[in-house]
């Protein structure tokens, strides 16, 4: 259950920020200037070529973070410790995204791209991950069905909540003068997320330990081994039969001289 909460919750503040991020790239920049250091609004002013081009790098940026460094780092730390290491790093990162747009002109492409690729970077890290602590909790291969439908269905949850709630909050933000509290509102999200992932083990190496899991060719002797016990069974009726007479497949072989004498 808290891997399905945390998993919700992580889900949830990256799809509200799949929703956010063009928006601040096309949002006007401020003509007034910041009243203190969270009433600020006003983003990029970025063209929609602009934006389609900067978008469709994440493409090649995630290539790069999935073949290269997510194997290198889940290979030192773990899948838990990579999942927690990232988890904890989102809250800073929407606190700072938003200032990202108060930059100076020549700052600013490479504030994008560094908020780019933390993002690929992050959602490369925590997601496989979150797969494949899944696996390695399911006790046996017959239910990673149900927990992986569990796992879509709480995907589908924060898919429907996550964007909705985003898009209110902004446009409140908004006309408050505040363009950074749907952010903030995602980083307190990220927080709730990474306090409840401190109750997450490692299910893989508890269960190995404890005896609980079971090889998946002992399992698959288990499944096999009554049906090898019933063709036994039908066999060992078939072969009895009265002592003296033969059974049927040696009466079938009788020469056809012997069964008319």
């Amino acid at each position: 259950m808290t891997m399905f909460t945390v998993l919700t919750l992580t889900l949830s503040h990256t799809i509200a920020l799949e929703q956010l991020l063009p928006i601040l790239f096309s949002m006007p920049e401020s003509e007034t200037p910041p009243s203190g250091p969270f009433k600020f609004t006003g983003g990029f002013a970025l063209s929609t070529k602009t934006i389609g081009m900067i978008l469709s790098s994440q493409g090649l940026l995630q290539m790069i973070a999935q073949l290269l460094v997510f194997p290198a780092v889940t290979r030192r730390l773990g899948s838990l410790r990579t999942f927690r290491s990232v988890i904890f790093l989102y809250p800073m990162y929407y606190c700072l995204v938003p200032y990202a747009a108060l930059l100076p002109e020549k700052f600013r492409y490479p504030g994008i791209y560094l908020v780019l690729i933390f993002k690929v970077t992050a959602q490369s890290l925590s997601f496989p991950s979150t797969q494949i602590m899944l696996a390695n909790a399911a006790p046996s291969k017959r239910i990673l069905g149900t927990l992986n439908g569990f796992a879509a269905s709480s995907a589908s949850l924060a898919r429907t909540f996550g964007p909705t709630l985003a898009g209110l909050v902004q446009s409140w933000g908004l006309n408050m003068g505040y363009s950074g509290i749907p952010w903030w509102s995602c980083a307190l999200v990220a927080v709730l997320g990474a306090i409840v992932s401190l109750r997450m083990k490692d299910e893989k190496r508890s269960s190995q330990a404890s005896g609980l899991s079971r090889p998946s060719h002992e399992e698959d002797e288990l499944i096999v081994q009554p049906l090898l016990t019933a063709n036994n069974r039908d066999s060992s009726v078939r072969d009895t039969s009265p002592i003296g007479f033969p059974r049927q497949s040696e009466t079938a072989t009788l020469p056809s001289k012997e069964r008319e004498r």
